[in-house]
């Protein structure tokens, strides 16, 4: 079915959406003190803004030591982002890449994806309200898997270097952070419906309270993407479909907190000359906090199922995940505040395949420990981070990851901070167990002393507010790698083994900057750039080539306009340029979005969006390695409460 005859609209309460005013101008709906809109703040608030992911517990973004960036949920909404990978794309320390119509290949400082010669993005930790959703199967992510209500979205804090010492073994190369909303702030019914040239979508919402101190919030929601373009103008035929539901509960009375949340989905995707491929999972996830003074608790425990129907010459598996952590904050005196606790992962995984891709034993338990603490330590203006970890997983038992930072806020508008830290990717089933065949010849298998890749990261950044209508951000860093995984010829030549032949070294520069032009016009560049300097060791065979190591570009760009037009009116663009990726060599590229907003009265807004204006289609992702073009194409939307 054509989508281009099709009206987008998109329906929210007001207390979902500000997109078109300012902080002044809140609908009367919503309390002042609950309005978490953040881009319509002044930029010294935005500096204000309180972040998790670089300690562990609330510090505002500008006295953070780590070169993160916060999406807002002012800014998701004002994007158009109707996926979560969608709205990565507003991070400028990350490099995104649609490879197909359900298909991602994210990552934070290179190392990217390769599918041709199997390789995947997989030294990024994800997490959704503190649930990890990396597969342990190979260390990367299942994109298509992820979903979110995104207009629930509190706020995504994305980190680019290790968070090892805090998040574990797989935040090698960088930490995202997605953060839902409290239940609290997301009460009454909600609508929101898209739809456009490419994508139908529609999201319904109830939010309500039990009492004083319950509030709870029920969605559902669904979606049908079309299929991408294949080089010569054809359809990819992988036309994408899936529904989601789910819910949270938040009671709080006295210092305690007590949150629970479940979802549930399942999606299916059309595969030319095979049969359709389907994915289906729940999880749920429980968490109680207590705070008393300089002290904080918390326990955490999800549990979190997938299975992957794969077609009949893939591998179908299922994985169940379990997951229990603690951890304890404690201030003394205003001069130390010790972050300490530790956690146990178990994750079963069964996999049946008689195809060319095979795992031995096809059915495991994987168990994975740690214990980590950090103190932090104020000296007048200085404060000194120093933590560790102590990691144990099933293929390469302890590991141990610290981190040492130095943080100077010399004034309370400038940061320069330097840091130092170890990571690793641990080892996995596919690096370890797999088997694969070329009809009946065992053509490349694991490794049993496959070892754990590592870094040492050394990072040097500045973060500050020189005036009221300038904030910026920038940082450089220089990592060390070594046991990077590579392909070498077994005892007898074939089978191929993996193994970790290959080491180096990459830096870059990260740097984003806000310029409030006017009271209604703010201007956010970006710049990211990386060099990579890779060798294999003298016994390596130097199979393949250095590009086993992934396929990254060196730079991109990217500028961002929002415009405030009256109390009623928005219209932001996003222009982004990617450079060229190497090997598979795809061209860079250049692109615009567009989305004009009109909020209507304080229930309603109606907005249209293009999404890749500049040409009729392009491709991100290498097409000689599976990669598809990505069309020009419009949404609209409308956001309504009840």
């Amino acid at each position: 079915m054509r989508r281009n005859s099709h009206l987008l609209i998109s329906i929210s309460v007001t207390s979902i959406l500000f997109g078109t005013r300012s902080l002044a101008q809140t609908s009367p709906l919503v309390p002042v003190a609950l309005v978490q809109e953040l881009s319509r703040l002044s930029l010294a608030e935005l500096t204000r803004v309180e972040v998790t992911s670089v300690s562990k517990t609330p510090q505002p973004l500008n006295s953070a030591p780590a070169a993160i960036y916060v999406i807002t949920r002012e800014d998701i909404i004002r994007s158009a982002a109707v996926s979560v990978p969608e709205a990565l794309r507003l991070a400028p320390n990350l490099q995104v890449e649609q490879v197909s119509s359900s298909s991602y290949a994210i990552t934070a400082r290179g190392f990217g994806d390769n599918r041709s010669i199997q390789t995947q993005a997989n030294k990024l930790l994800i997490l959704v309200d503190g649930r990890s959703v990396y597969s342990p199967l190979f260390s990367g992510v299942f994109y298509d898997a992820i979903d979110v209500v995104m207009d629930d979205i509190d706020r995504i804090e994305v980190i680019s270097g290790p968070g090892a010492t805090l998040w574990g073994a797989n935040a090698m190369n960088g930490v995202i952070n997605i953060i839902t909303r409290r239940a609290q702030d997301t009460q009454g019914a909600a609508l929101r419906v898209d739809s456009g040239t490419a994508e139908q979508a529609a999201t319904a919402r109830y939010g309500g309270k039990a009492g004083d101190n319950l509030a709870y919030r029920f969605y559902a929601k669904a979606f049908d993407r079309d299929p991408l373009q294949l080089p010569g103008g054809a359809s990819a035929g992988d036309r994408w479909n899936k529904r989601q539901a789910g819910g949270r509960v938040d009671w709080e009375r006295d210092s305690n907190v007590i949150t629970m949340s479940a979802d549930a989905y399942r999606a299916e995707q059309q595969l030319p000359a095979v049969s359709d491929f389907a994915i289906s999972g729940a999880n749920v996830l429980s968490r109680w906090q207590h705070e008393s003074g300089d002290s904080r608790f918390m326990v955490q425990a999800y549990y979190d199922h997938i299975k992957r129907e794969a077609p009949p010459d893939g591998a179908p598996f299922s994985q169940d995940t379990y997951d229990l952590e603690a951890q304890h904050s404690i201030g003394f005196a205003g001069r130390h505040e010790l972050v300490w606790g530790g956690g146990v992962r178990g994750n079963q995984y069964r996999i049946r395949s008689k195809g060319s891709l095979q795992f031995r034993p096809p059915d495991r338990f994987l168990h994975l420990g740690n214990v980590f603490a950090q103190d932090t330590i104020a000296i007048g203006p200085l404060k000194v981070i120093a933590g560790i970890k102590l990691e144990d997983n099933p293929y390469s038992r302890w590991s141990a990851l610290p981190d040492l930072r130095l943080a100077w806020q010399f004034s309370e508008r400038s940061l320069l901070w330097a840091s130092g830290s170890r990571a690793i990717r641990a080892p996995t089933p596919f690096d370890a167990e797999v088997a694969e065949f070329l009809g009946s010849t065992l053509f490349l298998q694991g490794n049993p002393e496959f070892r754990t890749e590592k870094v040492w990261d050394y990072a040097l950044g500045y973060r500050a507010q020189p005036f009221a209508g300038l904030s910026f951000s920038a940082s450089a860093f220089y990592d060390v790698y070594d046991d990077l995984r590579t392909i070498e010829f077994g005892p007898t030549g074939i089978p191929l083994l993996w193994a970790n032949e290959m080491r180096g070294n990459t830096y870059g520069i990260e740097a984003w900057a806000t310029l409030q032009v006017t009271s209604w016009w703010r201007l956010s560049p970006a710049i990211r750039s990386l060099h990579q300097r890779l060798r294999f060791e003298e016994s390596s065979s130097k199979l393949v080539g250095l590009q086993l190591a992934g396929d990254d570009p060196r730079h991109s760009e990217s500028l961002r306009s929002s415009m405030d037009l009256g109390p009623h009116v928005t219209f932001d663009l996003i222009l982004r340029h990617v450079g060229e990726l190497p090997a598979p060599e795809q061209k860079a590229y250049t692109e615009l979005s567009a989305r004009l907003a009109w909020r209507i009265s304080d229930h309603l807004e109606l907005a249209l969006a293009g999404l890749n204006l500049l040409h009729p289609s392009h491709a991100e992702y290498p097409v000689s390695d599976r990669g598809e073009l990505i069309q020009r194409s419009a949404i609209a939307q409308v956001r309504v409460d009840f």
